[in-house]
């Protein structure tokens, strides 16, 4: 299965700096792959850094901050690949992660898309995605491989005790034909909670995913959103 890799970028050189090395060590298991990095008018040196460092590396530029939701949805269109990888540029992606992904989704077919297992910098778990209280109107993160709220009796909606199991966009492999025919993301959310309206949309359209527990990826949470201002 060939895998297109979509990397939104607001002034996150130093970030690329190292998270590209760790995924280009996840692509070589892969006989097919790209990278489209498409970068939200950052005013740091990460265009020039692409386009010396890593000329092969697709790049779309915005005249603006379109956020993470319209830069995946650009990338997701413009990709040539059947599955998309859709990672956070403040995402390090360890060795296997990838094919262990697409080796999940292989053996599942029925899922749509999977995450791996989501740890903080001190190596702590963050997130195996997340579950919707619709009573009470929140989403919590899942940091517990046993939490019962894995279970894909939640990822259908509606149910009767009222959750929603949702997978994190953090670091998100998904079949590109039902991304698109799902309708991508909601631009609306401009960089938070286009996943947890995503989950929404799937449960009701009986689409299934599910987490690679057996893959992990280390997030440095808030790198670059935390440069945007409110």
């Amino acid at each position: 299965m060939k895998l297109s890799v979509i990397i939104p970028n607001y002034n996150g050189k130093a970030l690329l700096e190292k998270m590209l090395p760790c995924l280009e060590k996840g692509l070589k298991e892969l006989k097919n792959s790209e990278i489209i990095v498409y970068d939200n008018n950052s005013s740091d040196d990460s265009r020039v850094f692409l386009e010396t460092k890593y000329p092969y590396i697709r790049r779309i530029s915005s005249h603006e901050n379109d956020g993470f939701t319209k830069a995946v949805n650009c990338a997701a269109l413009s990709a040539k690949n059947e599955l998309l990888l859709i990672l956070n540029n403040d995402c390090f992606i360890k060795e296997h992660t990838i094919s262990r992904m697409i080796d999940f989704l292989k053996k599942n077919p029925e899922y749509c898309m999977t995450q791996p297992v989501v740890l903080d910098s001190n190596s702590s778990i963050e997130n195996i995605g997340f579950i919707v209280n619709t009573s009470l109107a929140r989403a919590q993160v899942i940091t517990d491989v046993k939490d019962k709220c894995i279970d894909e009796d939640y990822t259908v909606f509606p149910n009767t005790k009222g959750l929603l199991y949702g997978l994190s966009a953090t670091c998100l492999l998904v079949k590109r034909e039902d991304f698109l025919k799902i309708g991508m993301f909601d631009e609306s959310f401009h960089s938070y909670l286009e996943d947890v309206d995503l989950a929404f949309r799937l449960a009701r359209a009986k689409m299934r995913y599910f987490p690679t527990l057996n893959a992990e990826c280390t997030h440095k949470h808030m790198a670059t959103s935390s440069k945007m201002g409110s």
